[in-house]
């Protein structure tokens, strides 16, 4: 016995389960879009941070040492070296690679050198960038201060 058509119609999806279907879709793309672009704001700003922190350590070290620190930024590699001037052969070396999506966007000068008194020898700018989110570091001359602004999302 064949059954009519109208007999698979009504084993189908009713226009409200369809709605609520795609309202339940809808809400779950949301959340993770949202989730997505916060994920990329947090490492951003954890990796500036991190950037604060080692950039402090270079200064207290010339500062303790009494001798410059120079910090190199690689924009290839995004990474950069924290290490003594002159460097000795067995010398200290630390190198940091900044994490998955976080690349250096920006920089006013390729080294960033902490001299003996804890300044640094020019005033200097770094932008770390993540996905549309880009977060500005900033040195002072005068005290060796390094500022890290809020995050901004390009257009």
């Amino acid at each position: 016995m064949r059954k009519s058509i109208s007999a698979y119609c009504r084993k189908g999806f009713t226009l409200i389960e369809l709605i609520v279907v795609l309202g339940i879709v809808a809400v779950l793309g949301t959340a993770t879009l949202t989730t997505a672009r916060g994920i990329q704001r947090r490492t951003l700003n954890n990796a500036s941070l991190a950037l604060q922190a080692d950039l402090r350590m270079a200064q207290r070290m010339a500062l303790i040492e009494g001798r410059r620190w120079r910090t190199t930024f690689d924009m290839e590699n995004n990474r950069y070296f924290i290490h003594p001037v002159p460097r000795d052969l067995a010398g200290y070396i630390h190198i940091v690679y900044l994490p998955n999506g976080v690349t250096i966007d920006y920089f006013t000068h390729a080294n960033l050198e902490y001299l003996p008194r804890g300044t640094v020898s020019s005033g200097f700018r770094i932008d770390l960038r993540n996905g549309p989110y880009i977060q500005r570091l900033t040195a002072t001359v005068s005290a060796g201060r390094i500022a890290v602004f809020d995050i901004e999302r390009l257009a």
